[in-house]
């Protein structure tokens, strides 16, 4: 399939990204644009581009392949005097999806404010109808308004937002009971409490989330494997996941809580959900409870994501000393 691009010359403009010759000029430009949103996968996926890059002369022939074929290193670039100025990453969500994701949007410190932006995100979108695509997702840093404005004058809608929290060393946690009409227990780990969680979910997670991303109930399947695994783990002394529910009544969650500890060098990772009707009761019992038991296991940081749409757990996070680093709007557009 021929893909028209509007440009102006080879060396000025906007052309198709030639992974032979481009990936280390692309690296440079995301570190300049993200350097301070960079975590530690986006830091190991530059140096991967890099190397990549080195080696570029063995990906000659990805320059030649049908955007059919090659839709993992596919995008535009802005090109001036022959350096890199301007990138967008176009990707598939699958092979054969109607479904396609934009990322790396950056463009140059000295050539922003110039219209570059627009245009790469116009040459996507029409990559990507000429491709047969039907819908297009991106994520955008809460507080890049810039870039925010861009999506919707192109037709982008909100769906969803998800902060990053962190916390680099747990201090001491008082006790806060819950509420005297709930219970909180281990998961059974069996098929009713899989259900049961479905049925929280179901209520909590918002619609228009839901209708892009359809639940379904393996999702929220424990199963009797978890304990072997916490056998081993407390063996080496890494502590167990605990995987915990709140019932206002037998089989009927209010709110679920994971815990995971973490390995030998990872961080501690929490999971909190809560039913609407419950927001602004449970979270401080729940966070309470979490942090009461990491205290007990190898100190680690805790790095995880949460549901910016649920402010009180966010609140509550916050209350308990965790700093929101960051929070990326998942955006659409359908074509």
């Amino acid at each position: 399939m021929a893909i028209t691009l509007k440009r102006k010359t080879e060396e000025n403009g906007i052309r198709p990204l030639k992974p032979s010759r481009d990936l280390q000029g692309v690296a440079n430009l995301i570190e300049e644009a993200f350097a301070v949103e960079l975590d530690r996968s986006g830091r190991v996926a530059l140096r991967e581009m890099r190397m990549m890059g080195r080696w570029g002369f063995l990906l000659g022939w990805l320059d030649y392949l049908s955007p059919d074929i090659n839709t993992h290193l596919s995008g535009f670039v802005w090109v001036e005097d022959g350096r890199i100025v301007g990138n967008v990453t176009v990707s598939r969500n699958a092979p054969g999806s109607k479904h396609w994701f934009v990322s790396n949007v950056a463009v140059a410190k000295s050539h922003r404010r110039r219209g570059i932006a627009r245009a790469l995100m116009t040459t996507a979108i029409d990559f990507v109808k000429e491709m047969r695509g039907q819908v297009i997702s991106l994520q955008v840093r809460r507080g890049n308004q810039p870039a925010v404005r861009l999506y919707e004058s192109l037709g982008f809608r909100y769906i969803s937002a998800t902060s990053y929290l962190y916390l680099p060393r747990i201090r001491e946690v008082p006790f806060v009971p819950l509420p005297s009409r709930v219970k909180m227990r281990e998961h059974n780990l069996d098929t009713q409490d899989t259900i049961s969680a479905y049925a929280l979910a179901r209520a909590s997670v918002p619609l228009n989330v839901q209708m892009e991303r359809p639940l379904r109930q393996s999702q929220f399947r424990l199963g009797p494997e978890i304990r072997f695994t916490n056998f081993w783990r407390d063996l080496v002394g890494l502590g167990q996941i605990k995987h915990l529910v709140v019932e206002e009544e037998p089989g009927k969650f209010v709110a679920t809580l994971g815990v995971l500890s973490g390995g030998w060098r990872g961080q501690h990772k929490l999971s909190l959900m809560v039913h609407p009707d419950w927001w602004g009761k449970l979270e401080k019992p729940l966070v309470s409870t979490a942090l009461r038991y990491l205290k007990l296991v190898p100190t680690r940081p805790i790095s995880f994501q949460h549901s910016d749409e649920h402010q009180p757990g966010i609140e509550t996070f916050e209350a308990f000393g965790f700093t929101v680093q960051r929070t990326h709007i998942w955006m659409k557009l359908t074509l």
